[in-house]
């Protein structure tokens, strides 16, 4: 009686260490789970990712102040979309190299400005000069770079102590070089009435008298042009192996023809001289290189005259969302 006594003792007392073993494990793992992770760390090796969102024009055509951009319906009616894939190596947590290729529109327009232009006091204010100017303009856009990425919260902490450094959530910033190919064009109206328009390439037409034979005008612009792409983002890690992202990139680009615009006007004669014998060539040219008579019948800016701003290169950016898949995936850091 007393050893089966012993015994019952013996094995209470040892499920009772059990059962707080398990119910401490099941503490600690659940309080793991809600905690930061160090498999999220970003570990050393590659990345592929793909990325789309909304493009946008900054330049001589369209509005002067980012309000003025997001802030009109017809912004909102014509919106254009840029995407992209991309390579990715992380060096150390927090330091990533992206290279990436990109394809998309852009588009700007000078009728957004009417509402400033209906309240402006003056004819020489900024608003009506760019609305009266009635210029649009929809240019194709391939792009190539190369960027450096920064995660502070991974970089400039303890990879394996740092509750920021193991969290999902991670700003990071972006900044490089790259190559860019683009394609301005114009709307040309061909019925008034039903308000019929077609899409012209605006570079073969010499709107501002590029390559013309006479003295003072430009040397025609070529369609590549290198960029220095800048922007912030935010991702979270999904999984050990997926992540998700939303960006802003700005380009500035060293080209001042994203839309065709950049110079003065000139003489509509010289298009005539020009294109002797071409007659759709010769009307396309005059009315994309001035369709202020669209907004006032009538009018027509002198040979000289700016119709742009030459002091100021274009750029343009884009608001994206980033989608990732990280090919090495540890379940421990790298560096341990």
């Amino acid at each position: 009686m007393r050893n089966l006594l012993r015994r019952t003792i013996n094995i209470g007392v040892l499920a009772t260490g059990l059962l707080w073993v398990n119910s401490t494990s099941a503490q600690k793992t659940k309080r793991d789970w809600l905690q930061p992770d160090i498999r999220y760390v970003d570990q050393r090796g590659f990345s592929l990712g793909v990325n789309l969102g909304m493009s946008d024009l900054w330049a001589d055509v369209g509005t002067k102040s980012a309000i003025d951009h997001y802030g009109n319906s017809d912004y909102w009616k014509n919106v254009k979309m840029m995407g992209g894939i991309y390579g990715r190596y992380t060096h150390i947590p927090g330091l990533s190299f992206r290279l990436s290729l990109a394809n998309g529109t852009l588009y700007a327009n000078d009728v957004w400005n009417k509402s400033g232009a209906q309240g402006a006091s003056s004819y020489t204010d900024d608003y009506v000069q760019r609305y009266t100017r009635n210029l649009d303009v929809k240019t194709t856009v391939w792009e190539s770079s190369l960027m450096v990425e920064i995660s502070p919260m991974e970089l400039f902490t303890n990879w394996e102590n740092s509750r920021m450094a193991h969290s999902r959530f991670q700003p990071y910033l972006m900044v490089g070089v790259g190559g860019m190919y683009f394609n301005p064009r114009g709307s040309y109206t061909i019925n008034y009435e039903t308000d019929y328009k077609e899409w012209v390439d605006l570079r073969p037409l010499h709107t501002e008298g590029q390559n013309f034979d006479k003295a003072g005008y430009p040397e025609n612009y070529k369609q590549y042009a290198i960029i220095i792409p800048a922007g912030i983002g935010f991702r979270v890690d999904l999984g050990r192996g997926l992540g998700l992202g939303l960006e802003y990139v700005m380009r500035y680009s060293f080209t001042d023809y994203l839309d065709d615009v950049s110079g003065t006007y000139i003489d509509p004669l010289r298009f005539d001289i020009a294109y002797l014998g071409d007659d759709v060539k010769t009307a396309q040219a005059r009315k994309l290189a001035d369709k202020s008579f669209e907004i006032t019948p009538g009018s027509q800016h002198k040979a000289g005259e700016y119709r742009g701003d030459p002091k100021n290169k274009d750029m343009y950016s884009t608001i994206s969302l980033n989608f990732f898949w990280k090919i090495n995936k540890r379940s421990n850091p790298w560096w341990k």
